[in-house]
């Protein structure tokens, strides 16, 4: 009889330990764990820069557009330095363009008066030579006078006059003529130097606007990490400012046991629940998986003392999640 109880009660073990092996193929699931995390984004300059103002602090909440630092560029006194000497000098070689050309009209004038007088002085020499002859003329009573036009086309006199007149008026004409292209070139709106010194202007003005104005605003709503600056600090280029959070966690960062490494793969669905608050649940979707086997940190192993290693597992989660920045979740994947 009590070996017939022993084998009943030996049969009824074998049922139970079948019972719990075909329990455990029937979960296949993968459990692991992870830690909420905000997407950093570092914010830099492309130009060394130097802050001038700090107008938050690390963990303050900041709205999209709010300023966060007040910096000036490091080559923009260079610049408007450099600037307003290319401007200077072009105004110089304008001045002395402008003083060569009033020069020569000036010239051009005192040629004109010379040239003009000269020829006007023959005219009234030759004209107070014929009045003279007409008086002598007129004195001798015997001799006829002569006042036809016949008479005075014919008299040598008349026809230098005329000469005379045609000379003065084509020396008028000439040297005027260069008086008035050069006047044209003095006065000139779209002069080269004065276009140069425009656009210099117009770049001088934007430095200067850009000097009085270069901040740093927050790209979106959410929280400061760590100012890397201090106010007066000269920054080189593309060294880190500041680190911005985006409000709520967008990621998971999970650490998957090494042996279970290929049971998990790129867009597969991931369960996650807080570790904290067993309420708090979301799903996310496997975006990246490590490259290498690295070592869980403590935080995240069953027995902290123990090192284990794994593979880092990136999920994307949806910005509306409830969970905390650096939370502690626990990750289940179904098969």
């Amino acid at each position: 009889m009590k070996k017939f109880n022993l084998i009943y009660i030996a049969a009824f073990s074998v049922f139970i330990i079948l019972l719990i092996s075909l329990n455990v193929k029937i979960d296949n699931s993968v459990t692991f764990y992870g830690f909420a995390e905000n997407k950093e984004t570092e914010i830099s300059m492309e130009n060394s820069v130097e802050v001038k103002n700090i107008n938050v602090t690390t963990g303050q909440k900041v709205k999209k557009g709010t300023v966060l630092l007040d910096v000036l560029s490091s080559s923009l006194p260079i610049k408007i330095s450099n600037t307003e000497y290319s401007i200077e000098e072009l105004q110089t070689k304008y001045s002395l363009w402008k003083t060569d050309l009033d020069w020569r009209i000036s010239q051009y004038n005192i040629e004109l008066n010379e040239k003009t007088s000269k020829i006007q002085s023959q005219i009234d020499q030759y004209n107070a030579e014929i009045d003279q002859n007409k008086k002598l003329a007129e004195s001798i009573q015997s001799i006829e006078n002569v006042t036809s036009d016949e008479g005075n086309i014919k008299n040598p006199i008349f026809l230098k006059i005329d000469a005379l007149k045609e000379e003065l008026n084509f020396t008028r004409n000439i040297i005027t003529t260069e008086i008035n292209n050069l006047k044209s070139e003095r006065f000139a709106s779209n002069n080269p130097l004065l276009s140069q010194i425009k656009s210099l202007e117009g770049e001088l003005e934007y430095f200067q606007e850009k000097k009085e104005k270069q901040i740093i605003t927050a790209p979106t709503d959410g929280l400061i990490g760590n100012v890397h600056c201090k106010e007066g600090e000269k920054i080189p280029s593309f060294a880190t400012l500041i680190t911005f959070y985006e409000e709520s966690p967008t990621l998971v960062i999970g650490y998957i046991h090494e042996d279970l490494i290929l049971r998990i793969n790129i867009n597969d669905t991931i369960d996650i629940f807080s570790s904290s608050r067993p309420d708090i649940q979301n799903t996310g979707v496997v975006k990246t998986l490590g490259s290498r086997i690295v070592e869980i940190p403590p935080r995240l192993r069953k027995i902290k003392e123990l090192k284990t290693f794994g593979r880092e597992i990136i999920i994307e989660i949806p910005p509306d999640n409830p969970f905390l920045q650096k939370e502690k979740v626990i990750l289940n994947l179904k098969d």
